[in-house]
Parts: C-alpha cells; sequence; structure tokens
C-alpha cells in the first residue's frame, strides 16, 4: 500500500509539474506559483520521504539509524505543514480575488508568500533540533515522526505538541474556513458571480477541493495524536498505522484534483504522446 502511493504520488506531482512547465504563459499565474509550490512538496515527499517507510514497512520495523529516524520526521513534518501553508495561502488568494477582484495577486507577491511557506513550515518544524519537542518512531515502529505520546519534562514536549496544533493545524483552517465563508457570503450579495469568468469559477472549486481532501486525509491521524498526548490513549498497531498511511496519501489527491479541471493537462499529454507518434511514423516512413 505504501509503495503504490508512494509510486502513484510520484507519477502524478510529476505529471503536474511538467504540465504547468510546458503550458508556463498559460497557466503560469499567482493562484498557479502556490499550486506549483504545493506541488513540489508532494514530489519530494513521493521521491525522498516514501522509500524510507516503504523499507521500513518490508521490514516490519524502522530499517535505518536513529539519526535518520530524525531526518525523515523532521522531513516529513516539513513537507505537511508546507502543505496546509500552501493551501491557505490559497483559500486566501481566492478570498482575496471574489472580495476585492480589482486587488489581484501579483506574480511577485506570490513569490515572497510561496517562500514565507517554507519559512513558516521550518518555524513549526524545526524547535526537536534545539531540545523543544521529541522525533521518534510512530506508526507501529515503521515511521518517524513527532513523538505525540511522550510527555518529557526535559524537552516540554507537551507545549511544543500545543504549539504544533495551535499554529501548525486549527490556526490554518480556521484561516481557510473563514476565507471560504467570505467567499460564499460574497457570491449570494453578487448573484453568485465568481471573479470575471467561469475560469475563476473552476479554480475557487478546485482550491476547495484540495483542502476538503487534505483535510480528510489529516483529520484521523490530527484526532488520534491529540488522543494519544493528552487523553492518554494507546491504540493498537493496526490503528496507528492506518491514519498515518491516510495522511501519507494526501500527496495523490492534489494531482488528481488538477488534472480533472485543468484542461492544459489532457491536452498536454495529448500533444506529447501525438508529436512521438508522428515522429515513430516519420522513422517508419523513412526505413521503407
Amino acid at each position: 500500500m505504501l509503495g503504490f502511493i508512494g509510486l502513484f504520488g510520484f507519477v502524478l506531482n510529476l505529471l503536474v509539474i511538467v504540465t504547468v512547465a510546458k503550458n508556463a504563459k498559460v497557466l503560469w499565474t499567482p493562484n498557479n506559483v502556490i499550486l506549483v509550490n504545493l506541488v513540489v512538496g508532494d514530489f519530494l515527499v513521493a521521491a525522498l520521504g516514501n522509500p524510507f517507510a516503504l523499507t521500513s514497512a518490508i521490514a516490519g520495523v524502522w530499517f535505518w539509524s536513529h539519526e535518520v529516524c530524525l531526518w525523515y520526521a523532521w522531513f516529513m513534518s516539513t513537507m505537511g505543514f508546507a502543505s496546509i501553508g500552501n493551501l491557505t495561502v490559497m483559500a486566501l488568494e481566492r478570498f482575496l480575488l471574489v472580495t476585492y477582484p480589482m486587488r489581484t495577486l501579483s506574480l511577485r507577491c506570490a513569490y515572497i508568500l510561496a517562500f514565507l511557506v517554507w519559512i513558516y513550515a521550518l518555524f513549526l518544524s524545526l524547535p526537536p533540533f534545539f531540545n523543544w519537542g521529541t522525533y521518534g518512531p510512530e506508526a507501529g515502529n515503521i515511521s518517524c515522526s513527532v513523538s505525540w505520546e511522550i510527555h518529557d519534562p526535559e524537552t516540554h514536549n507537551d507545549s511544543y505538541i500545543g504549539f504544533l496544533f495551535t499554529f501548525g493545524f486549527f490556526l490554518p483552517v480556521i484561516i481557510i474556513i473563514s476565507s471560504y465563508y467570505g467567499i460564499i457570503r460574497t457570491l449570494k450579495k453578487r448573484g453568485k458571480r465568481i471573479g470575471k469568468n467561469k475560469r475563476e469559477k473552476k479554480v475557487t472549486k478546485m482550491v476547495y477541493l484540495m483542502i476538503l481532501a487534505f483535510l480528510i486525509a489529516w483529520l484521523p491521524y490530527a484526532v488520534l495524536a491529540l488522543a494519544t498526548q493528552y487523553f492518554n490513549v494507546q491504540p493498537s498497531q493496526i490503528v496507528s498505522v492506518l491514519p498515518a498511511l491516510l495522511a501519507k496519501s494526501s500527496i495523490c489527491y492534489n494531482p488528481i484534483i488538477y488534472a480533472t479541471m485543468t484542461v492544459q493537462f489532457p491536452n498536454t499529454w495529448k500533444k506529447m504522446f501525438s508529436i512521438n507518434g508522428n515522429k515513430q511514423e516519420h522513422r517508419s516512413e523513412q526505413t521503407r
């Protein structure tokens, strides 16, 4: 299952990156700058993160050293916080576009926001290396993450987890919900018109679906982490593994949603394969 998630996520996110690159004149919009920032993070998870968890799942125990466990936990945490950061920025961008259609986000501003998302993610993921919080094994000892179950007075793990949930989950979710509440409220006042055209309506719907998919994937993991830390719940191995798997599968949802809602995606790959096909036909004619 983990191998399928990693391979599927790797291929799908790579396809999205190639599609945007080949249609940069059309697709390189401020919103898509943030989208690519999100997709690159998911691609890195599939390419650099999942292989470590996959080998450990096959071995039935964390296969790598403790140092690699710490690196993996930090890396995956950073990517997760970057994902919710990107989705929050995308929701805010949609809100501003609908509410203030004359004040569109510039590309320069989008680049700055994309950079700030990574600063935000590092701000949340680096404290364990400075003795605030703890990284360690999770999910039946086949993966590594924040040590949700540890109450260590030396590292103040309890307060670090509270910090993570406040700024890494609850605050972004509140901003996202508030943004889409503002969008719905504005639409009712304007007779359900979104932005200037149908494209903006489709993009707004796409961002909404990406956010919904992310929350569905990560909510069980977040609930289990909270229950483990603050209610001393001790889940069985299967119960701890399933939410972690669902959370890791989130890297597959965004490219699927993007591919089904963007005209350029199928057109790009049809052109690529038709070009290759024409080349092959031309070569075969030359050999006759």
